[in-house]
């Protein structure tokens, strides 16, 4: 049996630590499947030619 996408969501907060109402459960849900849906789409793009970008700085770099 497959768990619903509002019990995962659920689940999710409870390991995070964020809470989340009954009440507002359903929406978040469906805001959750929404950017899982959009991210997802990030897994057909040609990325090969994109060369990774450090956002944090190197702890050994020159501003060290």
């Amino acid at each position: 049996m497959t768990e619903s996408m509002t019990d995962q969501v659920r689940g999710l907060a409870m390991l995070v630590g964020i809470s989340i109402s009954e009440e507002d459960l359903p929406e978040v849900a469906n805001r959750f499947l929404s950017l899982m849906t959009e991210l997802n789409g990030l897994t057909e793009m040609d990325l090969a030619d994109i060369q990774p970008v450090s956002v944090f700085p190197d702890e050994d770099g020159p501003d060290a």
